[in-house]
């Protein structure tokens, strides 16, 4: 991922999740928030992070972790967190034009929007902003 150094991010619930968790393969990602002027999220990104940490934890694989700190974690993450209700038009269409589900489908609508990168770790939904952002 070869991007500005200064670019505005929107971060989805797969790059979240692997950036508190400290996951190692997110550090590159890190560098980019830091860097990042502003870094955004639609809303639903916190309902898929809580999400996934209740899967983590029922099943043992946040050791010592408290998923409500790692939330929190993630919340501080973000600059601004975008209503849905503001992006779902725009991903409906995009959801329809390239036959994807319209919640993945938020996070590309406000990286258009922004004109901003898309950080994620979601292989099929990178490939699907290589084809509709700039």
């Amino acid at each position: 991922m070869t991007a500005p150094s200064l670019a505005t991010c929107v971060l989805d619930a797969s790059a979240v999740v692997r950036l508190i968790t400290g996951d190692p393969e997110a550090s590159q990602w890190a560098q980019h928030i830091e860097r990042a002027p502003l870094v955004l999220a639609p809303e639903l990104m916190l309902s898929e992070v809580a999400n996934t940490l209740w899967k983590l934890h029922r099943t043992g694989h946040l050791s010592a972790q408290d998923p409500q700190e790692l939330l929190a974690d993630a919340r501080d993450l973000m600059d601004q967190i975008e209503p849905d209700r503001h992006l779902q038009v725009e991903a409906l269409a995009l959801a329809c034009h390239l036959d994807h589900p319209v919640y993945d489908c938020l996070y590309l609508a406000l990286a258009r929007r922004e004109a901003a990168l898309l950080l994620t770790a979601d292989q099929r939904l990178q490939k699907l902003a290589s084809k509709v952002l700039p």
